[in-house]
């Protein structure tokens, strides 16, 4: 009982996330689009490119006033609304699995 109580600082938090709830995700993702990752050189370089995609992506953008709304949104510290959908989608799948208490350790040390 004291170890759920504990409390979980930030970096460890997002670290046990990342690999308890984001990877596995982005590797069921993969199998459900027949891409095979056969070991962790391939899911990094994976990541990696998912990540920069996305980057490049948002730099494409060619509508003006949604480019703007999304910049002001931004540097404002809030979410665009694609941030947000994702964040929502993120939520969605982070309580399927917020039952496990490692996963609720973490979740709460980020709240807090």
């Amino acid at each position: 009982m004291g170890e759920q109580n504990a409390q979980m600082d930030p970096a460890a938090a997002q670290a046990v996330l990342i690999q308890d709830v984001y990877v596995p995700a982005f590797v069921e993702k993969c199998a459900e689009l027949d891409v095979q990752i056969p070991d962790e050189e391939h899911l990094t370089a994976a990541l990696e490119t998912v990540s920069e995609l996305k980057r490049a992506e948002a730099a494409k953008s060619t509508d003006l006033v949604k480019a703007a709304h999304s910049a002001v949104r931004k540097a404002s510290g809030a979410l665009t609304p694609e941030q947000e959908a994702a964040k929502a989608k993120q939520e969605k799948q982070a309580a399927e699995v917020a039952g496990q208490d490692r996963i609720r350790q973490a979740l709460n040390a980020l709240k807090t």
